[in-house]
């Protein structure tokens, strides 16, 4: 019997061992891969999008996170307490297919913000989801920004989410005179970083005839911070380019997915019969004070994935909304109500005026 320790101990130190040559090997495999973007760059703008008439004072906006075609309303994501890890092919195709006809109904709308968009992922069975939308709307111009580069996301353990590349998309009837992407400062910290997305805005910038411009921000910001210091740092980089741009007597509209209530959100005024929660901490009174959060009071955008979409039971909340400068007028925003069926997020729209 005593011959027999010495061998598990040996078959136990190989194991171990190898184990942690794995482990080391995948950190300096995701350490040599890692996406690390400049901070800021002009963006690339593709796409058929035509000349903007210059003294055009109305315009349209849509903006939606679209899950990667992944968190249509029967899903639920390990992430956020449920436990899938990505839909079956026809699920997701079933999801897209949704999507696309969203975006295709919405084609009227001067510009759509869209994010969680991929181009080749294995949570959204490598759809280049981009150029299919692009195609969708073939008279936009079309610009796009990755966020989340990573060649192998190792968790869960047990069904890893592999490769994921997407970002952000911004579609446009018009050509931008200039088109720029931005990245945020704050991040997760290592090992973290390198699995997660690295969060970025995408500016446009549309000549008036008033010598000023329209500037236009698509953004996502930061989920999973338990704290709130990641989002408050990145409010306040998007407060800094945002004032700055309206010092220059510019107008400025930004819409996305904030993963943060707008000013003035309140759970009562929802009456869709949906559970209503708020995300903590709020927005700091500093942050753009004077500027108008507009967002649909009366509908929920955004679900909680630890569960199948059950109105009444899913906790919902309102964290996809616009900011607009003092000088833009908020004519009307709203949500479109589809039941969470192609993601988990709702579509919003706004239409606006320019003082």
């Amino acid at each position: 019997m005593h011959k027999i320790f010495p061998i598990i101990a040996r078959v136990f130190g190989v194991v171990a061992g190898g184990i942690i040559v794995v482990i080391l090997c995948l950190l300096g495999f995701l350490m040599l891969t890692e996406f690390v973007p400049v901070k800021h760059a002009a963006a690339e703008v593709g796409g058929n999008g035509g000349g903007m008439n210059p003294s055009q004072r109305d315009f349209t906006f849509f903006t939606w996170n679209t899950g990667y075609a992944g968190l249509g309303s029967d899903m639920d994501f390990f992430y956020d307490g449920g436990k899938a890890v990505m839909p079956g092919e026809e699920q997701s195709d079933c999801y897209f297919e949704g999507i696309k006809k969203q975006v295709k109904a919405n084609d009227s709308i001067d510009f759509i913000f869209l994010q969680e968009i991929d181009v080749c992922a294995k949570r959204s069975w490598y759809k280049n989801e981009v150029d299919t939308l692009a195609a969708v709307l073939p008279t936009f111009s079309r610009v796009y920004a990755t966020n989340y580069d990573c060649r192998f996301v190792p968790v869960p353990i047990h069904n890893p989410m592999g490769r994921v590349l997407g970002g952000l998309a911004t579609f446009s009837q018009f050509k931008p005179d200039r088109a720029e992407v931005q990245y945020f400062d704050a991040c997760f910290p290592w090992p973290k970083r390198m699995v997660f997305l690295k969060r970025c805005f995408v500016l446009l910038r549309f000549g008036l005839d008033n010598g000023r411009q329209l500037v236009v921000i698509n953004t996502h910001n930061s989920a999973f911070d338990s704290t709130g210091e990641l989002r408050r740092r990145e409010l306040y980089m998007l407060d800094s380019a945002m004032q700055s741009e309206y010092r220059k007597g510019n107008y400025v509209v930004a819409g996305g997915d904030w993963n943060s209530n707008p000013r003035g959100f309140t759970s009562s005024s929802v009456i869709s019969g949906d559970r209503v929660t708020r995300v903590e901490p709020p927005i700091d009174a500093g942050i753009l004070p004077g500027w108008q959060f507009a967002f649909d009071p009366l509908r929920p955008g955004n679900r909680n994935v630890d569960m199948p979409y059950s109105k009444g039971l899913t906790k919902t909340t309102v964290i996809d909304f616009f900011v607009v400068s003092p000088n833009v007028e908020v004519k009307s925003t709203t949500v479109v109500p589809l039941g969470f069926a192609c993601s988990d997020h709702e579509p919003v729209v706004m239409k606006i005026r320019l003082k």
